[in-house]
């Protein structure tokens, strides 16, 4: 299926070892683009804090977010990033985004964000020509362009909903593909069941994404 620049694709299930493609991006790159800034602590609520090297920061506003660094809230807390291009990331309470890969000036712009648990949202700077924007999860990957949505993963299972564009949604065990467009979103499990593309009730919809919403 060809994705126009306003879709996503997240197949499931997808281990970070299933994808030997991203981690060469990553080796092909010159230390500079791998080491450098990524962006800035735009907004802040609560306690969070910076990974960086294996030590731990408080997070501040303003502060600067590389590549490599892993940002982790606590529950009840929420840290927006706006990067270097423009793109904005919300990282909602209990969670933890590694931000492992970010360079939208490069011949082959690419961005990788690892959730490895919680939930976040990402609203893509539309302007940006990106070649690649991945979030991925223990169980999934989602390649984005130019949209809005917000991602969460959980042990049994991930769900993805669109605030704005439209998605393309494929199950790793064959079950079909299924497109989201703006207020719908779906669960995915991994098991052998249809996909179905649901417009997500107001009290799922509006808590989702009160937890990843800066006041």
């Amino acid at each position: 299926m060809a994705l126009t620049k306003r879709e996503f694709l997240l197949t499931l299930p997808l281990a970070a070892v299933a994808c030997p493609a991203l981690f060469g991006l990553a080796r092909s790159r010159p230390a500079s683009a791998q080491d450098g800034l990524a962006g800035r602590v735009s907004r802040l609520a609560g306690t969070a804090i910076v990974v960086r090297q294996g030590a731990e920061t408080p997070l501040a506003v303003e502060q600067a977010i590389n590549i490599a660094d892993t940002i982790r809230t606590a529950a009840d807390s929420r840290a927006e990033v706006t990067f270097t291009d423009g793109s904005v990331l919300t990282v909602g309470p209990n969670s933890d985004v590694a931000v492992s890969f970010f360079a939208p000036e490069a011949n082959e712009s690419a961005a990788i964000l690892d959730l490895v648990s919680g939930i976040a949202r990402m609203t893509v700077n539309k302007a940006t020509a990106w070649g690649r924007f991945e979030v991925r999860t223990t169980t999934a990957v989602a390649s984005v362009r130019g949209t809005d949505y917000l991602v969460e993963a959980l042990p049994e299972k991930s769900s993805v909903f669109v605030a704005e564009g439209r998605v393309a949604v494929s199950s790793r065990v064959g079950a079909g593909t299924v497109v989201l467009r703006e207020g719908q979103g779906v669960d995915v499990t991994g098991e052998y069941v249809d996909l179905v593309a649901k417009f997500w009730g107001e009290k799922r919809r509006v808590e989702a994404l009160a937890r990843v919403t800066i006041p």
